[in-house]
């Protein structure tokens, strides 16, 4: 008979421990990149950091002009070839430490390298500081592009981007925090 009981007590401890894996409390950085990379997500205004020999490609390429100094800083004027893969805004280089671009429409992003988490603003959100790569098919760009966070409302190329989840019947990618 206490084998019996031993068993049933053992057999509710597993579903307990089953149950406890299904709700909210199943968040962990697997799933994180899970999300992330599970649906394109639309990308309004992000930067994303460029090197100098995608600069130079996209320059032979036709994404953008040649830059021209503008003061402290040189800029590439987008051509139509660049906006068709998403730039959308003219690729700066010199006033930060790497040359950066804005992009706009849906992206697939992928998800680098999940670096920290904490409570969101309420209950059931957490965000999360990630290293995002942005996808963009072209052979100037054959590994993703990194995005650049935001720190004290400035983008800046020293932070990852934080994203905020929210659980609702599972957990999902609510926005990009700025």
């Amino acid at each position: 008979m206490n084998r019996v009981k031993l068993f049933i007590v053992c057999c509710l401890l597993a579903g307990f421990a089953i149950l406890a894996g299904c709700g909210s409390g199943d968040f962990n950085y697997g799933k994180v990149g899970n999300i992330i990379q599970g649906a394109p997500l639309k990308l309004d205004a992000e930067y994303v950091i460029l090197n100098r020999s995608q600069v130079d490609c996209g320059v032979q390429e036709d994404l953008w002009d040649a830059p021209v100094e503008n003061g402290t800083h040189s800029v590439a004027r987008l051509t139509q070839k660049g906006r068709d893969l998403h730039f959308s805004d003219d690729v700066s280089i010199g006033d930060l430490r790497n040359p950066y671009a804005q992009i706009r429409g849906e992206f697939t992003l992928v998800a680098i390298d999940v670096q920290a988490d904490r409570d969101g603003p309420d209950k059931e959100s957490r965000l999360v500081d990630v290293k995002l790569g942005v996808p963009i098919t072209h052979s100037c760009f054959p590994q993703p592009l990194l995005m650049m966070g935001v720190r004290k409302g400035n983008f800046t190329q020293d932070v990852s981007p934080t994203l905020l989840f929210r659980y609702n019947n599972g957990w999902y990618l609510d926005r990009i925090m700025h």
